[in-house]
Parts: structure tokens; C-alpha cells; sequence
């Protein structure tokens, strides 16, 4: 494993572990799915549901599918997101990876910034409208991605409470 890489690993490793704590802490206050909809009595009750909404999936790599799995996330997921970005549905985004053996049960979290909970709700059409658009350029990395991964936790949804936008 190249230096830069081990580095970037490392300093990932602690903004990961802070943003797990509150997932779980979330899972364990409710057993209400925490989308934008949903009537719940834990912390979510503290978001402000017409701010941002951050959507969370975890990914845990098959073996040897790494390399792929990041060639595809770098090429295709974070093109697509620089789309939604310039179009004003999506706010930010980031693919982090944990470092080998860190004990957590996942590799890699996608997390994608949603300016509020109505484009969160949409997100299939808005994706399927940038897949369709000649803005997009879909790469192909030399297998599906479905054959590189499985989804640990896929679409957990967090709404901030306090962040540089909420306050």
C-alpha cells in the first residue's frame, strides 16, 4: 500500500469512527426507518427536515474487488454526484475507506449530501435523468460493481442537527 494512500486511510479513519457513533446511536433510539417521513422519538427529532439530509451506505468489498470498486466509485458515483452538485440537488459528497482490519464491518462509506428532503426523495430520477444526459459518461471498469461489493448498511439517512449550514 503506496504512503499517500496509507495516510489518507489514517485520517479518515477518526472522521469515520465520529460519524458511526451517531448512526448507531440513531439505531438504537428508534425502530422507525429515519427517513424524512418517518415519526420518530429519538435524535432525529432535533433535524430540521427541510435542511440537507446526508445519505449514508456502507459497502464491504468482496475479495479482489477492491482496486475495481475504487476505479468505479472515482470514475462513474463521484461523476455522477459532480452533476447533481452543479444542478443544485446534491451538496457535497464523499467515498471514505477504512483502514484494512479496522473491525468496523465495512470498507468504504458513500455519503451524499442532499440540499433537502424533497431531492432526497427523488433521487432515483434525479440519477436516472443524469445517467440518460449526455453530461454523463458512464466507465466501464471491467466487472458490474455488484460483484465487487455487498452492501453492510445501505441507505441509512441522517438528518443534521448541528452543522456549518444548520445552527
Amino acid at each position: 500500500m503506496d504512503s499517500i494512500r496509507l495516510g489518507l486511510l489514517k485520517r479518515l479513519r477518526a472522521f469515520a469512527i465520529l460519524l458511526i457513533i451517531p448512526i448507531m446511536m440513531i439505531s438504537a433510539c428508534t425502530d422507525q426507518p429515519a427517513g424524512p417521513s418517518s415519526q420518530v422519538n429519538g435524535p432525529e427529532d432535533l433535524a430540521d427536515h427541510s435542511t440537507a439530509i446526508w445519505a449514508v451506505d456502507f459497502i464491504r468489498l468482496l475479495p479482489d474487488g477492491e482496486e475495481l470498486y475504487l476505479r468505479n466509485i472515482r470514475e462513474n458515483w463521484a461523476q455522477a454526484r459532480e452533476i447533481a452538485l452543479a444542478n443544485g440537488d446534491v451538496l457535497s459528497f464523499n467515498a471514505l475507506i477504512a483502514e484494512p482490519d479496522s473491525g468496523l464491518g465495512w470498507d468504504i462509506m458513500l455519503m451524499t449530501e442532499y440540499a433537502d428532503s424533497a431531492r432526497w426523495a427523488d433521487r432515483e430520477v434525479i440519477f436516472r435523468a443524469i445517467f440518460d444526459s449526455d453530461a454523463y459518461t458512464r466507465v466501464d471498469v471491467g466487472r458490474p460493481s455488484s460483484e465487487l461489493r455487498g452492501f453492510v448498511n445501505a441507505g441509512a439517512v441522517l438528518h443534521p442537527v448541528v452543522s456549518d449550514r444548520v445552527r
